[in-house]
């Protein structure tokens, strides 16, 4: 009974110490799998944060490429149909000591876009003559920037500016469209509103 006990014993001892082992294997089989994912995990976000940082270096390069050739403007001025209908009442008289505002309606109809953001932008201007001006300032006058770009066919509201007469007496007014850098519109046929204006000191 006693030779019985004692085997059995054994076998039992046996089989706890195997099962202690697969326990330990198992238990360093599951550390190292959770490792493995884990390096792999930080492995696979760092290659997703490298892309995503590409990505956003090439998208904005990209951005940068689109607004520069949206700033630009590439109209070939020279070869353009150039027209406009100026609609306007110039008064018969005006000051020579403060701003003179004078309403206007004016429709683009060129074939090209007037642009009120480039260093070719179409403003409203003027000439006088009278009173013995100097040449020179017959079109060096104030010009009236746009609201807003012009499509060809659309009309825009204008308040044009006179302010550059300060001797009093009769002169002439021509209000003109200006293609800055290249040309007035009158000189490619286009019609201006001309008018005799009486200029004078007004009071405040």
């Amino acid at each position: 009974m006693k030779n019985y006990n004692s085997g059995f014993n054994k076998k039992l001892k046996i089989l706890i110490l195997i099962s202690i082992l697969i326990t330990f294997i198992f238990m360093l089989f599951v550390l190292s799998s959770c490792s493995s994912n884990t390096s792999g995990g930080t492995a696979s976000q760092a290659n997703d944060t490298q892309n995503n940082s590409t990505e956003k270096s090439e998208s904005a390069v990209q951005e940068e490429v689109v607004n520069s050739v949206k700033g630009e403007d590439l109209t070939d001025y020279d070869n353009v149909k150039v027209g406009a209908e100026i609609k306007g009442a110039i008064p018969g008289f005006l000051c020579t000591n403060k701003d003179n505002i004078i309403p206007l309606e004016i429709k683009n109809t060129s074939d090209f876009t007037w642009r009120n953001d480039s260093k070719n932008s179409v403003r409203v201007g003027y000439h006088y003559y009278g009173q013995d001006v100097d040449a020179s300032d017959y079109d060096s006058t104030t010009r009236t920037e746009l609201d807003k770009n012009v499509a060809p066919g659309e009309t825009i509201k204008v308040n044009m500016i006179i302010n550059d007469i300060k001797k009093p007496g009769n002169y002439v007014i021509q209000v003109d469209l200006v293609l800055e850098g290249k040309y007035w519109f009158s000189s490619k046929g286009v019609a201006m509103i001309e008018s005799p204006v009486y200029f004078g000191e007004c009071k405040n």
